[in-house]
């Protein structure tokens, strides 16, 4: 099983590296890796389509984590790319032996916080519709 994070839209949206790095321990050890960015959705696509969710067409592979970093990061980057009353989703799955139904929440872009981001990770299927 894996896990993948998503960005979907309407139309395709460019990829972006934000070069940041996170810092974190975990157990006494620190570690640094790369931060937020917004890749090519290749290596999960057909794991992601066996799951049948009803998904926006155009999607991104998110690199994202639940940090003010990174929730800063992608409102910069929605706020840069999106239109105005656009929407999005960000979608946090499980691809392999996962199933079942997601949960769906939705909300404003200027409310999308770390709180909001770990609402991500609060169950195995989650999907939150932003409005830019």
């Amino acid at each position: 099983m894996s896990c993948v994070y998503l960005l979907c839209s309407d139309r395709p949206l460019p990829l972006y590296e934000s070069h940041a790095r996170r810092r974190w321990t975990c157990r006494g050890i620190q570690y640094d890796t790369d931060g937020f960015a917004v890749r090519e959705h290749a290596y999960h696509r057909a794991a992601v389509d066996e799951l049948g969710f009803s998904m926006k067409p155009c999607q991104r592979e998110l690199d994202l984590r639940a940090t003010d970093q990174d929730a800063e990061l992608l409102r910069r980057y929605l706020r840069s790319n999106c239109a105005p009353g656009e929407q999005v989703e960000l979608w946090r799955l499980w691809v392999g032996d996962v199933g079942g139904r997601a949960l769906h929440l939705a909300g404003p872009l200027d409310e999308l916080d770390t709180d909001t981001l770990r609402q991500l990770d609060e169950r195995d299927q989650t999907c939150i519709t932003l409005t830019i």
